[in-house]
């Protein structure tokens, strides 16, 4: 009887944790209840910006997929990569012709979020567009 309390709360519990979207949208599930990513804005076009976050990327780790959203009006492109055995994601957005908006989102092995890691992303793209 305890072994059988015992696995229908571990059911419950398991049945109650849920996935957290990635920036790059490639995850099913529920937006966490804080912010778990970081924002920067550059001024120039897509492009430079993109190929600037891939450079950040590597000086930290390595990329490991990068492709384009199609589902929005305005260009997007994406970047995924491992740092420090850390799971990275960003999401470019131009949001007008000179302006791109970068979201950096790093996750743990265990799902948690790494901050300072993303802060540290956003700010040496920054750099490798100077």
């Amino acid at each position: 009887m305890k072994n059988l309390k015992s696995l229908l709360l571990l059911t419950a519990l398991v049945s109650m944790v849920g996935c957290v979207n990635t920036v790059t949208r490639n995850d099913q599930g529920i937006m966490p209840a804080y912010q778990d990513w970081q924002e920067g804005r550059y001024p120039q076009p897509i492009e430079p910006v993109f190929e600037a976050a891939k450079r950040a990327i590597n000086s930290f780790g390595n990329t490991t997929r990068e492709g384009t959203d199609v589902s929005g009006a305005n260009p997007v492109r994406l970047v995924e990569g491992w740092i420090n055995q850390r799971a990275i994601y960003v999401r470019l957005e131009q949001v007008q012709p000179q302006e791109t908006v970068a979201r950096v989102q790093v996750r743990t092995r265990w799902g948690g979020t790494d901050l300072s890691t993303a802060r540290e992303v956003v700010e040496r793209i920054a750099v490798e567009l100077q």
